[in-house]
């Protein structure tokens, strides 16, 4: 199958949203998803000019600032600020759970063709927004801090704009912009709450909430 440029940046970062399952590192992690959220940004430029629709690359360059950047920048400053290096995972060892990345990224390509539209002319796509939407989970389920399952969240969300962005009719801009400014405020506000969290029980660590049903 011949992939365009547009599907090989979409499959870079689907690839590291793989690598980010194995990383317990969490400022590594961050960088992870900076990137990754960069080469969507990228690939949404070449759209829009692949598409002659100057709104596209408004809109690319506002994930490239926000999304990108400063929840990444803002996250970073929240984990030095909480003295967060690692999160050793819940479930999985950092290699089951690459393996297991592995393992969606193929899943996500082998459903591709149940979920791609014909009339997006980016059959592709479709599977790497669902290896993206897989990977989030993924994270979000084996994640001990509240911060990682964040960081899994946001992965998750840009398998979902890509999906949205390459297969679906289109939005209006404002609601595209809306939805990645709500974005925004959702992780300012998970920020907070998680703030709230290690003051009150000195940790961030999800699992050990079940003591409060005693």
């Amino acid at each position: 199958m011949h992939l365009s440029t547009q599907e090989y940046i979409a499959g870079t970062a689907a690839v590291l949203a793989v690598w980010m399952c194995g990383l317990t590192q969490v400022r590594l992690a961050l960088r992870g998803l900076a990137a990754q959220t960069a080469l969507l940004a990228v690939a949404t430029a070449a759209l829009g000019l692949e598409r002659h629709a100057p709104y596209e690359l408004l809109l690319a360059a506002v994930v490239l600032v926000v999304k990108a950047g400063a929840i990444p920048a803002y996250l970073a400053w929240a984990a030095g600020r909480l003295d967060i290096r690692r999160d050793a995972g819940a479930l999985l060892s950092p290699t089951l759970s690459m393996l297991a990345g592995l393992g969606l990224l193929a899943t996500g390509f082998f459903l591709a063709p149940r979920f791609a539209t014909p009339a997006s002319g980016h059959a592709g796509m479709a599977g790497m927004a669902l290896a993206l939407v897989f990977s989030g989970m993924l994270l979000m389920l084996t994640r001990r801090l509240a911060l990682s399952q964040l960081i899994g969240f946001l992965v998750m969300e840009n398998g979902i704009f890509l999906y949205s962005l390459t297969q679906t009719a289109g939005m209006p801009m404002i609601v595209e912009m809306g939805v990645v400014f709500d974005v925004l405020v959702g992780v300012l506000v998970a920020g907070l709450v998680i703030f709230r969290l290690n003051r009150s029980f000195e940790h961030i660590d999800v699992t050990q909430l079940r003591g409060l049903r005693n």
